[in-house]
């Protein structure tokens, strides 16, 4: 069995889950952190008794021998230190989700990958969940007549959690492509909060069989069906004969043609950490096969341009078609236009 040396970029608290997902594979051992900040590098290294930090990317590859890194870092700030994980020659490289913001960034990312055979793995860790297996399942049998309509619901941003959401229900329909979207968003008040962008974003993506999804991503979605719906994260696919919702506080909700009524319990986060692992033997498998994986970077573009039109539609006030033509400063374009 091949061992990978892990490398850690960005001390911020969501690297806590990588490590603990990446000790959970026995063939893999962390060995370093990279942050600019050493008041975080080095505490963090302390904490998790990780044997060295390092100032810079280049570096910590070079001289701890990483064959692995993650990225986590804010979505902003992202293409740097991942063109210079690729370019010292790792082998695999998973980056926190969203797959950066402006779509020019995440082609960069994806085409240097691409270019040096580096596998390159989005955390969009959703499409590990048991449940999501068993909605997508339930979805594409049939069994509950043909969708009409994807409803992908989020509390958080469009760049935040939002995009755990939409792609969450791509994964659920085959990963089908989308063919147009028309989008809006408003407020500016958290516009550089820790996900960047507009307060609240609203608008409908429609896939090429004409099925749409309608989203909602930030300051007053929706909280239906369950007002008390915690983190108030989830999806919903009505069809012809029943429906079936998923919550990330609550689990499978499934109406049954005929009447019947399911419930299928899980919660967040007793769901996510046995998919985060799942999601790291998952790198490994791309590394040493080169099979994609569920999370795959190429799939995740497709979640980053939907996200972009969306923005880009609303900045146009037109519908845009796919494959998006956005052009580069998407995020910049849109502060100057709310003024933030």
């Amino acid at each position: 069995m091949a061992k990978y040396r892990v490398g850690l970029i960005g001390c911020g608290g969501r690297q806590n889950a990588h490590v603990a997902a990446f000790r959970a594979v026995e063939n893999c051992e962390i060995v370093a952190v990279a942050d600019l900040v050493e008041e975080l590098r080095d505490p963090f290294a302390q904490r998790h008794h990780i044997p060295a930090a390092y100032p810079s990317v280049k570096e910590m590859i070079e001289d701890a021998g990483v064959d692995i890194v993650t990225v986590v870092t804010r979505a902003i700030w992202m293409r740097e230190p991942v063109l210079d994980a690729i370019g010292a020659g790792v082998k695999g490289v998973l980056v926190e989700k969203p797959f950066s913001v402006n779509i020019e960034d995440s082609r960069a990312m994806l085409d240097a990958a691409e270019e040096a055979g580096c596998a390159l793995l989005v955390n969009h860790q959703y499409r590990f969940f048991d449940l999501a297996d068993q909605m997508r399942k339930i979805v594409l049998s049939g069994d509950l007549g043909e969708v009409e309509y994807f409803r992908s619901i989020s509390a958080i941003k469009l760049h935040g959690q939002g995009t755990h959401m939409i792609d969450f229900v791509r994964y659920l329909y085959d990963d089908r492509p989308f063919s147009w979207a028309l989008g809006n968003f408003a407020g500016k008040e958290t516009f550089d909060a820790k996900q960047i962008g507009p307060d609240y974003d609203i608008g409908v993506l429609t896939f090429d069989n004409g099925v749409p999804l309608y989203v909602e991503a930030g300051r007053g979605s929706m909280r239906a069906p369950y007002p008390e719906n915690g983190l108030n994260l989830y999806a919903d696919v009505v069809c012809s004969k029943g429906r079936i919702w998923f919550g990330l506080s609550h689990g499978l909700r499934i109406w049954w043609a005929g009447g019947r009524y399911e419930e299928v319990p899980g919660s967040w986060p007793e769901m996510s950490e046995p998919a985060q692992v799942r999601l790291v033997q998952s790198l490994i498998h791309t590394i040493e096969t080169g099979e994609f994986s569920r999370c795959d970077a190429r799939k995740a573009y497709r979640t980053q341009e939907a996200l972009c039109a969306l923005l880009e539609s609303a900045l146009m006030h037109e519908k845009i078609t796919f494959p998006v033509n956005v052009e580069p400063g998407l995020m910049e374009r849109i502060r100057r236009c709310l003024g933030a």
